[in-house]
């Protein structure tokens, strides 16, 4: 049976440690050994040259090597503490030593290690074995000495040489000495490590005497405590209750009072971070279109985790919670299944779906960096946000369509001359109080009756949704077009002067008049009138730069029709009226 001291404990700490420094030892003498070789110049403390690479030496040193190697792995899976083990190679080593001592005729140079290993040996077994182990090793001495004279037929290196017999029995004296000193030592070590762990022993009685009274405490306190805990875990449902009623009200406050989707979710993310105590929120919209979710409003802010949520947001297990409309709560992350989380700090997530009886709307996700953060609590009242939340929205929804039915074209799908005069008076100001300019183009559709009264109505519609189409896909987001009435548009330039605006319409009359519309058999060309305005360049408020667009369109239809005509400014009219 192998015996095996304590894993991880001192002793083998120390004789792990001990035989990690003679290992390296070993290398640094096979290392300079071989360096010696490959010139030549190796030689014993006895200076008997060997001027040829001997087989003799780097057999020692392959030897030596293989034992080194063996002995680093048995270190490495823990056995070399093991008692059979650990004097194997204490044996094969003193065997080694002294076969390379008599056969190589290495000398003296190798006392060093024999040494060592008895320092070694006295560590782990005490005196006694390290007595065992020197006097194994006269023995060994001996017989190889024996041997050696045997297989050679030489008196010269004989056991009965006087110098040999004087040289064995000072280097055994000295160990047998040093065995002694060694064992000595390790004996003080243990005792002393004996009286601490006594003196460990006497305070761990006295810990466990205390801890006796300390638990008597505690069983008398532990019906109080009872009392106490009763009465927290009703506080606790208390302020719960009280957070979600407090929560749910102020999204109730803001969907009555915020029909801005933006501002709306801006402040229901704002309430979610406060009343859940998480580390992220973030709300994420869904476009039916694409079959794409995209974030709308998170308070993560590093540029890395914003840019690794937004690029894994449409993973499929976020699309599932939407398509299912099942909630989601998952308190140990794994990254690979949650691609979303990654380069970022989260342990625990709840993802609840945004949903009526008639849309998808989207997700709202929270996280927390901590693992096994949520619970069903939890979960809970984020659903109930998660209703509401989907109700502000719907409501949203409605009143923007609401509102686009007041303010756009339903022929057209352009805006209509009510919002156009809204957006006038706005834009109007924006330009007097910041000194910039604003350009006003009115136009109609040249003869456009003849269309009604030759093609009929339908084709007269289609002329006026083609016109549309053709103006939202060639002028600038920023610029805004409106059907001012019949076939009469209007078009309004902001931040544009009176040069730039004249070029842009004379673009769209040239486009508009190298267009054919074609309805089956009917195909007809259109052409256009414009009357060009501008502030405040020409006009100088804002009646007037309508009115006098009106009044340079008129010039245009008297001109001919299919051009642009600039209004000429108030001053000339007046001058000219006088």
């Amino acid at each position: 049976m192998f015996l095996k001291l304590p894993k991880g404990s001192e002793s083998v700490k120390k004789v792990e440690k001990y035989e990690q420094i003679y290992i390296n030892m070993s290398w640094i003498f096979i290392a300079v050994a071989l360096f010696l070789l490959m010139f030549n110049e190796f030689y014993d403390v006895e200076d008997k040259a060997i001027s040829n690479f001997t087989v003799y030496g780097l057999s020692f040193i392959l030897a030596t090597a293989l034992i080194n190697s063996l002995k680093q792995i048995v270190i490495s899976k823990g056995l070399f503490t093991w008692d059979r083990v650990y004097m194997i190679f204490r044996v094969i080593e003193v065997v080694i030593l002294t076969f390379s001592r008599v056969f190589f005729e290495m000398g003296q140079l190798l006392y060093p290690f024999l040494f060592y290993i008895v320092l070694l040996i006295a560590f782990k077994k005490g005196k006694k074995g390290a007595l065992y182990l020197v006097s194994f090793s006269l023995l060994i001495n001996i017989i190889f000495d024996v041997l050696h004279a045997l297989i050679y037929q030489s008196d010269q290196y004989t056991i009965f040489g006087a110098q040999n017999i004087i040289r064995n029995v000072l280097m055994f004296i000295t160990l047998f000495m040093f065995s002694l000193m060694c064992g000595r030592i390790y004996e003080d070590s243990v005792d002393y490590e004996q009286k601490n762990t006594r003196l460990y022993l006497e305070l761990e009685d006295k810990y466990q005497q205390l801890n006796t009274a300390q638990e008597e405490i505690k069983l008398h306190n532990e019906k109080l405590k009872e009392t106490n805990f009763k009465i927290e875990d009703a506080n606790k449902k208390l302020r719960e209750s009280i957070a979600e009623f407090y929560t749910v009200q102020q999204i109730t406050q803001a969907i009555s009072s915020v029909f801005d989707v933006k501002e709306l979710l801006k402040h229901v993310n704002d309430i979610i971070l406060g009343v859940m105590g998480v580390n992220n929120s973030t709300i994420i919209l869904y476009d039916e279109k694409k079959d794409r979710l995209r974030v709308h409003t998170t308070n993560v802010s590093n540029k890395q985790e914003l840019i690794a949520l937004f690029d894994n947001i449409n993973c499929e297990v976020l699309k599932d919670v939407l398509k299912s409309g099942q909630s989601l709560m998952e308190n140990f992350v794994d990254l690979k299944e949650y691609p979303f989380t990654e380069e970022r700090e989260v342990s625990s997530l709840i993802c609840v779906p945004l949903v009526t009886k008639t849309k998808k709307f989207g997700l709202v996700l929270i996280e927390h960096k901590y693992f096994n953060a949520f619970d069903e609590d939890n979960l809970r009242l984020l659903n109930i946000i998660g209703q509401q939340v989907s109700i502000a929205l719907e409501n949203a929804e409605l009143y923007e369509k609401m509102h686009e039915l007041a303010t756009v074209d339903n022929l057209t799908g352009i805006y209509n001359r009510l919002y156009f005069q809204q957006r006038l008076q706005q834009e109007f100001e924006i330009a007097e109080e910041g000194g910039y300019d604003l350009s006003l183009a009115i136009f109609d559709i040249d003869h456009f009756k003849r269309f009604n009264d030759t093609f009929g109505h339908l084709f007269g519609d289609k002329v006026l949704k083609h016109i549309s189409n053709l103006l939202k896909n060639s002028l600038r987001s920023g610029d805004i077009i409106a059907r001012f009435g019949g076939e009469e548009f209007v078009l309004l330039f902001p931040r544009t002067g009176l040069k730039e605006a004249y070029d842009k319409v004379e673009l769209l009359r040239e486009k508009i008049a190298k267009t054919t519309i074609k309805d089956e058999l009917v195909a007809a060309s259109v052409t256009v009138s414009f009357g060009l305005s501008s502030y405040p360049e020409i006009s100088k408020t804002e009646s007037e730069l309508l009115k006098m667009a009106d009044n340079a369109l008129y010039d245009a239809k008297e001109g001919g029709r299919n051009c642009v005509r600039v209004a000429r400014s108030a001053s000339v009219n007046e001058s000219e009226t006088n």
